[in-house]
């Protein structure tokens, strides 16, 4: 299988869009950091996380595949004013850089990156406790009391769920503004993992995202028995990467007879279910 890259704001972003753009399940991918933000003044960042991945091989892979690896591009942000990488969903290809014409001579730069090493990973109960005091002051600052509960996952990474009345301000339309808090708690995670990685962090805010997800799974149900009845493709009204995602995993789960795939560009990129 050929690896897909993927630029983005952060690695769980990118790694969401590698997700959708292969239409798998994360126990089913084999993912490569290239490259990470780098923390910057004001808990902001700096950079853009680089990511590839493909779905894991059912044989070892061989030493050629072992050997490949994407160069790394100088100054991502883009010299005298050139216009930086979009970070949406683009089509599957194949890496620029593994097909590279020997005139560049980049093997050398392709050279084995060695693994991140653990001990860099911001430890799961710092990052907890980081979430927590970020989530409450964010609660005070709208003047608002609700509960704040951050649990540590098997894996060791975070879940995190505000509870409370009157949430509807932190929840915004389609869980807008849910996303941009989650994304915010996770750029401070990373400022204060000084440069290394940090855990995965998923947020719901009064069981929002829980009800989304069960509705989500009754409308795939009622689409997969629509399209086996009419024989003809239909588009859901699935627009952010995460609930594209569990598109494509519950028609894989549940009906092996139909297929998904992706189309359209963000933010109105659309997931298409089909005859198989």
């Amino acid at each position: 299988m050929e690896w897909v890259e993927k630029t983005a704001r952060t690695v769980d972003e990118a790694k969401d869009f590698l997700l959708d753009q292969l239409g798998v399940d994360e126990q089913e991918t084999e993912f490569e950091i290239l490259e990470e933000p780098k923390p910057g003044l004001f808990g902001r960042t700096k950079g853009q996380a680089r990511v590839r991945a493909r779905v894991k091989p059912k044989t070892p892979p061989s030493r050629d595949d072992r050997r490949r690896r994407p160069s790394k591009t100088k100054d991502r942000g883009g010299n005298n004013g050139a216009k930086p990488e979009s970070v949406g969903p683009e089509p599957k290809k194949a890496p620029a850089d593994d097909t590279a014409s020997p005139k560049r001579n980049d093997s050398a730069k392709r050279a084995d990156r060695p693994e991140r090493d653990d001990s860099e990973r911001l430890p799961s109960d710092v990052a907890r406790t980081e979430a927590i005091a970020f989530l409450q002051g964010l609660l005070d600052a709208f003047e608002m009391t609700a509960s704040v509960a951050v649990e540590i996952d098997e894996e060791g990474n975070l879940i995190a769920a505000i509870d409370g009345d009157g949430l509807g301000r932190l929840i915004g339309p389609r869980g807008g503004v849910i996303s941009a808090i989650e994304e915010l708690t996770r750029t401070r995670l990373q400022h204060a993992a000084s440069g290394g990685s940090t855990p995965r962090f998923k947020l719901d805010i009064g069981g929002y995202r829980a009800s989304r997800r069960a509705n989500l799974e009754l409308l795939v149900d009622d689409v997969v028995l629509l399209v086996r009845d009419t024989g003809q493709p239909h588009i859901l009204d699935v627009t952010t990467a995460a609930e594209r995602k569990l598109v494509h995993d519950r028609v894989a789960e549940t009906a092996a007879d139909l297929r998904t795939h992706s189309e359209g560009d963000d933010p109105v990129r659309r997931v298409v279910l089909s005859p198989a």
